[in-house]
């Protein structure tokens, strides 16, 4: 901040004040992609099909007003992180919207209220702490809703202003609720698929009967379905197949015509404007029947994974996949296309800037089939894929050597010399074993000599990756990260269980320089650009420095918290850093060296849960952060405020 020449009067502290105040707010994180992710639940508002809401796994929601081609991120949005959406209900009176939701990593949940087009939301007390894995809505009577949760099958007849259980709580086949369907011409007539098998009522829970007639025993129940045409007619899907039921579930027949290896549907759709079409979203695709479900051709890949299927009026289809993100098809399922602008889900591993080649990289964890490597001409986008080849592999590390990209998998190293090419493995064969090493880290010192961490301990290769050994370490074993100084040519720290190792050729060989942090172990490591005597290293414990390039090491202090911290970024001055605490939250920035630390703002994030965060070297104030949910941020100036009313504004 500028020094302020200000006249001892006890004007000056509030000028002091309002002067500082404007710096401290005046940036914002901006979400900046990469586009995709897993989707959970899609649900149009039966007023107006354009607009179509999406719920994650980790308890965001986001709204398309165009039909799906676009998407925005609501805000403040749905209050709960780690809670997976997978029922949206948008009412066809109002457009109210209810989320039906349960704790990913918890036994809880319950019903969220919006009445403002999901900006907002509200718990509904009396479903408060239950698992809702379903939420129906009744046609004849919308202020009828029915909940299936991990306790049992709830009801309200007021649109949740209060519930009541209509499951014998004491009957143990009659939990584990998976789905839920209520037949359009009566609020009375409620299906029910468990985890194991399907149930039925007729006069609203009173009594409860098994149907499970003609369906395979054991039969986890995904979704039940009752025909849009002809209420009789009711379709389960199950880990069995899919079933068909022409009496109001009395009798089940199997349906065939889908291979065993797709048959784990998990959303079943039928045509608004053709009863004999239905659309089954499996673990292996969308299939389609046009016959009334006689016959049945695949119209999606089989490595995509459909959550959900939302059929619209005109042949337009929508799937929410995982990783895929959205998917979109305007001529009944024949030919498709991503539809992921505004949406980015994805979990980032890995941030690199190439400045020679005027790019930024990302790498993706948690995503094998549709992640990989992502790269962008700026943080802005616009983001592609590079290449095939990564599919079924996590992307721990990632560096640049000259024109080439080298990817660090849980399974080996892998190549990639032109973005629109498959990538190719490296062989790493040591001692005659190709070793398919899990690399947490891989450094170029040049387009030639390439270092990587492994379990398998530091691999190093003079080729460009075409022959790698593994140089010895005074004791053989595995290597978590690596830092190599920009200054000094060759200079190189690598961090083991063992404690800390120096190279001076280029990791040639090394010696130990240190036993390590005490009880815990360095996540990443990092030299000071402007000073390779300075040395930092993120651990579970919180931050390290030691000013002696490893020698020694030191607790940072100063404001910055003793817990996991696996984030680190240094600025080229070597006076800013920024650090993220991945347990509790938190990004953290250093202007005066490490010395003292301010937490930043959160505005914009979904969570401040930050991974990894990184540093444009050509433009230092762009900071890049990626967290579990809403993929990657920037740090970005906020919009100039709004003119209060009778004022003008400035031109533009």
């Amino acid at each position: 901040m500028h020094r302020l020449d200000i006249h001892r009067t006890c004007l000056a502290p509030l000028l002091l004040l309002l002067l500082a105040t404007p710096r401290l707010h005046a940036q914002s994180w901006v979400a900046v992609g990469p586009p995709g992710g897993d989707v959970r639940e899609l649900s149009a508002d039966p007023r107006d099909p354009r607009r179509i809401y999406l719920g994650t796994a980790d308890g965001i929601v986001y709204r398309s007003d165009d039909g799906g081609l676009k998407w925005h991120r609501l805000s403040p949005g749905f209050p709960h992180r780690g809670a997976s959406l997978d029922e949206i209900v948008v009412d066809p009176r109002a457009g109210i919207v209810l989320v039906g939701y349960w704790e990913v990593a918890g036994t809880g949940g319950g019903i969220a209220r919006s009445d403002d087009g999901g900006k907002t939301f509200t718990m509904l007390p009396g479903m408060a702490g239950q698992s809702v894995r379903a939420l129906a809505q009744a046609a004849s009577n919308p202020d009828v809703l029915v909940a299936g949760t991990i306790g049992g099958v709830f009801r309200s007849v007021d649109f949740g202003k209060t519930w009541k259980r209509i499951s014998p709580e004491d009957q143990a086949e009659l939990k584990n609720v998976e789905s839920v369907a209520v037949d359009p011409a009566s609020p009375d007539v409620i299906y029910i698929g468990t985890w194991h098998l399907p149930w039925k009522t007729s006069d609203g829970g009173a009594h409860w009967e098994l149907i499970h007639t003609g369906m395979i025993d054991d039969s986890d129940v995904f979704t039940m379905t009752v025909d849009r045409w002809s209420s009789r007619k009711v379709y389960a899907t199950a880990c069995s197949g899919i079933y068909r039921s022409a009496d109001g579930a009395g009798k089940w027949t199997r349906i065939r015509g889908i291979p065993a290896s797709s048959r784990r549907t998990r959303s079943f759709a039928q045509s608004p404007d053709n009863q004999d079409v239905f659309y089954a979203g499996t673990t292996e695709g969308l299939w389609i029947t046009e016959d009334d479900t006689a016959t049945w051709r695949p119209a999606t890949p089989k490595s995509v994974v459909v959550n959900s299927v939302l059929a619209q009026v005109g042949g337009v289809l929508l799937l929410g996949t995982e990783g895929a993100g959205v998917l979109r098809s305007t001529d009944g399922g024949r030919s498709w296309f991503t539809s992921n602008q505004g949406f980015s889900e994805r979990f980032v591993s890995r941030i690199v800037f190439d400045p020679a080649g005027r790019r930024v990289l990302t790498g993706i964890w948690g995503d094998r089939n549709h992640g990989g490597v992502f790269t962008a001409p700026s943080a802005w986008g616009p983001w592609t894929r590079i290449g095939p080849g990564l599919e079924g592999r996590e992307v721990l590390s990632l560096a640049v050597a000259g024109r080439q990209i080298v990817a660090g998998t849980d399974d080996g190293l892998f190549l990639s010399s032109d973005p629109a090419a498959p990538w190719r493995r490296l062989p790493t064969v040591v001692g005659g074993v190709d070793l398919h090493p899990r690399v947490t880290d891989v450094v170029a010192l040049s387009d030639q000599v390439l270092l990587a961490a492994s379990l398998q301990g530091i691999l190093r290769s003079v080729d460009g990756g075409a022959t790698w050994r593994r140089p010895s370490l005074g004791m053989w074993g595995p290597a978590s990260s690596l830092a190599v100084s920009g200054r000094t040519l060759g200079l190189v720290l690598a961090s083991t269980p063992l404690g800390f190792f120096k190279s001076v050729d280029g990791g040639d060989r090394w010696v130990l320089v240190s036993r390590g942090l005490g009880p815990t172990e360095a996540h990443t490591i990092a030299f000071v650009p402007s000073d390779d005597r300075m040395v930092y290293a993120t651990s579970t414990r919180g931050l390290f420095r030691s000013k002696d390039q490893g020698a020694t090491w030191s607790q940072v202090t100063g404001g910055i918290p003793f817990t996991d911290i696996t984030g680190l970024a240094i600025r080229p001055d070597g006076r800013t850093l920024y650090a993220s605490d991945f347990t509790w939250g938190g990004i953290f920035r250093s202007q005066n060296g490490g010395e003292t630390w301010e937490r930043l703002s959160a505005e914009g994030l979904v969570s401040d849960r930050v991974w990894t965060l990184s540093v444009d070297p050509t433009a230092p104030d762009r900071v890049l952060v990626a967290s579990p949910s809403g993929g990657l941020h920037m740090l970005a100036p906020l919009p100039p405020p709004v003119a209060a009313a009778g004022g003008s504004a400035s031109p533009q």
